[in-house]
Formats: C-alpha cells, sequence, structure tokens
C-alpha cells in the first residue's frame, strides 16, 4: 500500500502501538508481486515477515507452500469470525476456516465523467449497465466531440472474472478451484459475446486500451479527460475524488454483458501469517489481526482509501453516521458486494496455484483477441493455454 493508502495504513499501525505497546513496523514492498516473491523467498531463508499481505489471486500459491498457520487459530478466543461480510469471507475461508485476515477488499467499478455526460446529452444519473448501454453511450460522446474514447481500463484479469461473475459463470471447473484441483477452463457464449464487444470498441475508436496491468495509465486517461469512463478499484474513490479538479466524478455499478447479475468477485488482498514462528509472538500477532477488525478501525481504512468496510459492525457504524448518504461513491463497490449472490460459486474468485500464469495467458489472449479478425479463434487458443498450465501445475 503506498500513497493515502500507506498512509493511512501506517497510522493504523501507530494506533495499535500506543494503544497495545506492541511495536509494528509497516514495510512497503511495492506490488503484491513484490510482496508474494520477497515472501517466497522467504520462506527458503527462514526470515519470513510475521504478517505478509498478499492479493487474492495468489491465494491458492500461498496455501500450497504450507509454510502459513490459519488465522481462525491465531485470532483471540473471543473473537467472532462471524461480524466479516458472507460475501468476503466465502472466499478467505478454507475447509472451513477462515484463512488469512480480510482487509483491503474491492470490487471493480464504473467511474463517469458527469460533466463529459451531460455535454453529450447523456444522463449522468442513468449511467450504462450493460455492455450493449456502454457502447451506446461511448458512441454519443465520441460523435458529439466531447471526449475522444467512451471508456477505457486497465488490461487485467480481474475485469475478465468480473464479467465472468456477474453472469454466473465459472471460469474453471472445481468451483474454480475451490472443489479440487481444476483442469478446464470454460469459455461459454457470453464470453464471446463479450470479446465481440471488445474487439467492435476498440475497433470503431470508443476504447483504448492503455495496456497490460496499466492501472495508472487507465486512471491518467479518465483524470486527462480523454475518456469519460473507467472501469477501476473502488480503492480508487478517493484518489479519482481528489485528482478530478476540472470536472465532477461519479461512480456507478460495474456494467454486465447482459442483464443477469449474479454478481462481483472479489479483489483486494488479505493478511496471512507464516507457520513456524515463535509462539509467544502467535498472541501479539493475533492482537493486531483482531486490532484490524474492529469497527473504528475499519472505518478509519474505509473513510481513506475507499476499499469497503469487510465487517456488519463497521457497515453499520458508517450508516448510522451518514457516511454512505453523505458520500454516496463509496457505496456503490459495498452495494454490488452486498447484492451478489454469495453462495454462488461464480462469484468466488478463482482459486488456483498458477494464478500468475493463468492470468498472463488472458492477459496476453485478449490483446490478441482485440486485434484478430477473428475473436473465437484466439478465445479457443485462450482455453488451450490456459488448460496447458492448469495441467502443468497439477500433473
Amino acid at each position: 500500500m503506498g500513497g493515502t493508502n500507506g498512509e493511512t495504513l501506517d497510522a493504523i499501525a501507530s494506533d495499535f502501538e500506543a494503544e497495545h505497546g506492541i511495536e509494528a513496523n509497516m514495510e512497503f514492498q511495492d506490488s503484491y508481486e513484490n510482496v508474494l516473491t520477497n515472501t517466497l523467498s522467504a520462506f527458503d531463508s527462514g526470515n519470513v515477515a510475521d504478517m505478509f499481505q498478499v492479493d487474492s489471486l495468489f491465494a491458492q500459491q500461498v496455501f500450497d507452500t504450507d509454510q502459513v498457520r490459519s488465522v481462525a487459530e491465531i485470532l483471540p478466543d473471543d473473537f467472532d469470525t462471524d461480524v466479516f461480510l458472507d460475501n468476503v469471507t466465502e472466499f478467505f475461508t478454507v475447509d472451513g476456516e477462515l484463512a488469512s485476515l480480510p482487509f483491503n477488499n474491492s470490487n471493480a467499478i464504473m467511474y463517469i465523467n458527469r460533466d463529459a455526460f451531460e455535454e453529450a446529452g447523456l444522463d449522468p444519473d442513468d449511467p450504462p449497465s450493460t455492455l450493449a448501454e456502454v457502447r451506446s453511450a461511448s458512441e454519443t460522446l465520441v460523435d458529439e466531440g466531447v471526449t475522444q474514447y467512451g471508456i477505457t481500463w486497465p488490461n487485467h484479469v480481474w475485469f475478465v472474472e468480473t464479467w465472468y461473475g456477474f453472469e454466473g459463470e465459472l471460469m474453471t471447473d472445481a468451483e474454480n478451484g475451490h472443489a479440487g484441483d481444476p483442469s478446464e477452463f470454460y469459455t461459454p457464449d457470453a464470453v464471446y459475446d463479450l470479446y465481440d464487444w471488445w474487439k467492435g470498441m476498440a475497433d470503431d475508436g470508443l476504447y483504448t486500451n492503455p495496456g497490460i496491468e496499466a492501472w495508472g495509465e487507465a486512471t491518467s486517461l479518465f483524470i486527462s479527460e480523454e475518456s469519460a469512463m473507467v472501469l477501476t478499484s473502488t480503492a480508487s474513490v478517493a484518489g479519482l475524488i481528489a485528482d478530478s479538479e476540472d470536472f465532477t466524478v461519479d461512480a456507478a455499478p460495474y456494467p454486465s454483458i447482459s442483464d443477469t447479475r449474479v454478481g462481483p468477485v472479489i479483489g483486494g488482498a488479505s493478511f496471512y501469517v507464516p507457520d513456524g514462528l515463535p509462539e509467544d509472538r502467535y498472541e501479539e500477532i493475533g492482537r493486531l489481526l483482531q486490532y484490524m477488525a474492529q469497527p473504528e478501525v475499519q472505518t478509519e481504512w474505509h473513510k481513506g482509501s475507499g476499499y469497503y468496510p469487510i465487517t456488519q459492525p463497521s457497515v453499520d457504524a458508517l450508516r448510522e453516521e451518514g457516511w454512505f448518504e453523505e458520500n454516496p461513491m463509496y457505496n456503490v463497490a459495498l452495494e454490488q458486494l452486498q447484492n451478489g449472490d454469495a453462495s454462488d460459486p461464480a462469484t468466488k474468485r478463482a482459486l488456483l496455484g498458477p494464478a500468475r500464469n493463468v492470468q498472463t495467458v488472458i492477459q496476453d489472449k485478449s490483446v490478441d483477441a482485440i486485434n484478430a479478425d477473428d475473436p473465437a479463434s484466439e478465445l479457443e487458443a485462450m482455453k488451450s493455454e490456459v488448460e496447458s498450465v492448469l495441467a502443468e501445475y497439477y500433473e
């Protein structure tokens, strides 16, 4: 966590130190990938951190090290894990136990430039909710000369996963890897519709690809008013409000492929704890984990970052003070999460050991699909390559 989010996290650590007299050193490591790489190396050297924050995408890779201890075993006995929102803990619960502590969790939403919508004659209070509506709005925005593009987003697997989730479609067999070792990658009709739309948007200059995993570049296209819509994380709420000095930004639910809206997949990260530490150390770690889940801490984190609060008491406290009424953009992702069907396996983010390799294949083949004469052939290649990655890992 860098920038404002990092400052908020550092403040939480400082408050914990003051309240409990336990030192908590937060070390910035630039990215989830760096934390994962450094942690895997630390497991080999025996010099691992007491806690480490890992993207939900890499959860299974962490579990497969067999070197982490379930946080359910570390949290104080009087801690009630039922305070966490069901839609959050559905992903982080493995074999009936809370495996890691949810903390900075999110889902993908859409941000719009209200001024651009109004200039183009569109109603910013009725933003697009499906891909077809996104195309229609984009055509109007571009044809009227208001913005150069209608929409952009980082080419990241999370957005593809989110489209699968809203359609109620699994990405892999074995319930997205939550019910065993997956071997098959699914490409249902809705996904062909997605890539046909995606390619058409690119061909017609209504969408621009900022690059693979180009989070900052996508945001910059929106802030510079080259694009009137951007898909990105709810964690961008605070930053986009601060950076949109020349126009009014608003947040809207993620546009679905069709009218089907089963629910989004979770994003963000959680805190894992390694096994093999001195036993008395786990008591201190447990107290920090418990502190990070307290309503007032979750409220501080939510307000300072935009990540949604992940416990029911913190949600209740925010509603009681009227926070969401005064700051509706912060409520969009939370409502989207709670409106989703947490019991549907499609809304659980894929739990794959070779997640990073699968991610790379999907992102690379997405570029190929929108540049190809026939996206269907690239989807078939995507399916074949992902299944090869799965077979190699699980053989």
